[in-house]
């Protein structure tokens, strides 16, 4: 399924093609919760690829690292306001760091990185209880200083009786997996002998029995190293696949040149592909976008316990809670909880500046409160057809829900399913009405009229032309008073 915008009624692939503009006339006024983001240092840690965060999941586990650690603080500031963080962590090669003990056990760290060599292994016999024929170890991961999984297994010792009396055969090998290691116990199944030794007893339980209840063992493991970030070379394939509304390159450095690269990807996705996704950025001195696709952020704040948020990273929280704005919400005075003070703080001129310059500016309101100061993207250079109002996000959120919605609706139901005569696109214009109304008992549009769609056959016989006006609804933002004294 193809989309995206339309100059003259020739395209090939099947789809929806929408044109959103102004109707010419002169203007008097200026999925859900889910970031994609783009980890800028290495993790040494999790899998290649996506990884899908929320609030209350386990850091160490998935990323190897507190949501607190500075890697992550980008992270940590989107949730606060989104649902969730997909990060990209993409890289090539690495190695994942090991531990051995011939015949005994392999240890390998569950991912590629640096941070598996936080990682150790303890095996603790338990006494062996007399005429036993099985003997506890207990086994237990530490990642750091941290205690991450503990389990027991049953070692039988060698003999025919022992083996048979534990479950198992003489070619079963013993295993231990968590969120942190894979451990194997003795040696490949092909290795394994078949038959009994002088002595009665199997090679592959012989080796682990007497490796791991003699004593008390600790390991840490070794070797693991960081691979190559490929971030910004692989970018465009996730921008493109996963499913977000909003993209960010928080947390990397201004010199960097992947927010120009995500404002580029976030135009064609919007433009030529047809997905409406946003960018938030952080503002970079001299650079405007000019795009009512990309919001940048200029300013930081400091939270409550004294610790500075920089621009860079301040621009994942608005991004977060970007994200999770709905099509009839205006982030413009929305207050941050956890923030007393805007950082640098702008006086009048400046935050007028930044905002005729289309830049997300936090301010400082009195009781030492930080809000957005108006919620707005980085449109400036306005014309008949993307007039002032295209420049407020919640106006481009309404227009992105509606396209959207238009596009699932005619893939999902009627591409392919429903002829294209009078009859069909009456179906589909008595599906957009419906849909339409609803927005307007949201509060997203106003003044709806039936009449404000149009269907009609296109230039091909499987294309359809629809002219849809829409008039959406912004929020309160200036009050002008007359106060007349008698």
């Amino acid at each position: 399924m193809a989309g995206g915008t339309w100059r003259m009624q020739n395209k090939v692939r099947p789809g929806v093609y929408i044109n959103v503009r102004g109707d010419g006339k002169p203007v008097l006024t200026t999925p859900l919760g889910r970031l994609l983001m783009f980890q800028n240092k290495p993790l040494g840690w999790g899998k290649n690829g996506i990884i899908e965060l929320k609030a209350t999941s386990d850091f160490t586990a998935l990323t190897g690292h507190k949501n607190t650690d500075e890697v992550l603080a980008p992270v940590y500031e989107a949730l606060k306001g989104a649902e969730t963080v997909l990060l990209l962590n993409d890289f090539t090669g690495g190695a994942k760091s090991t531990a051995t003990k011939t015949g005994v056990y392999t240890i390998n760290a569950k991912y590629e990185g640096e941070q598996g060599n936080n990682i150790s292994v303890s095996f603790v016999p338990s006494p062996l209880a007399d005429g036993a024929n099985t003997q506890d170890v207990t086994v237990t991961t530490i990642f750091g200083t941290k205690q991450v999984d503990q389990v027991k297994i049953t070692l039988p010792k060698a003999d025919t009786d022992a083996i048979a009396k534990a479950g198992l055969t003489k070619e079963d090998q013993l295993e231990v997996h968590n969120d942190y290691v894979d451990i194997t116990f003795g040696t490949t199944p092909a290795d394994v002998t078949k038959e009994l030794n002088g002595k009665g007893e199997y090679p592959l339980y012989t080796a682990i029995y007497n490796g791991l209840t003699q004593s008390a063992t600790n390991v840490t493991l070794t070797g693991g190293t960081n691979g190559t970030n490929n971030v910004v070379n692989d970018m465009h394939d996730y921008l493109e696949n996963e499913y977000y509304a909003v993209a960010t390159t928080a947390g990397w450095e201004e010199s960097s040149n992947i927010h120009k690269l995500l404002a580029e990807e976030t135009k064609l996705l919007r433009e030529n592909v047809g997905i409406k996704v946003r960018a938030v950025i952080p503002n970079t001195v001299g650079v405007a976008y000019n795009y009512e696709g990309v919001s940048t952020v200029l300013n930081g704040y400091v939270i409550n316990d004294g610790t500075v948020i920089s621009p860079n990273i301040a621009a994942a929280r608005f991004a977060g809670m970007s994200a999770s704005a709905t099509p009839d919400q205006a982030l413009t005075y929305t207050q941050l909880d956890d923030a007393v003070e805007a950082s640098p703080k702008l006086n009048n001129d400046k935050t007028i500046e930044a905002l005729n310059a289309g830049q997300i500016v936090f301010t400082t309101r009195a009781g030492s409160r930080v809000v957005i100061e108006q919620d707005i993207n980085s449109l400036t250079k306005f014309t008949s057809e993307k007039s002032k109002d295209f420049s407020k996000n919640r106006i481009i959120r309404t227009l992105d829900e509606i396209c959207t919605n238009t596009t699932q609706t005619f893939e999902t139901s009627f591409l392919g399913k429903v002829s294209n005569n009078e009859y069909g696109r009456d179906l589909f214009k008595a599906n957009r009405v419906s849909y339409l109304s609803g927005l307007e008992s949201q509060n997203m549009i106003r003044d709806f009229d039936p009449n404000d769609l149009s269907l009609a056959q296109g230039n091909d016989k499987d294309a359809v032309l629809m002219d849809l006006y829409v008039t959406p609804v912004d929020a309160m933002e200036k009050l002008y008073v007359n106060l007349i004294v008698r």
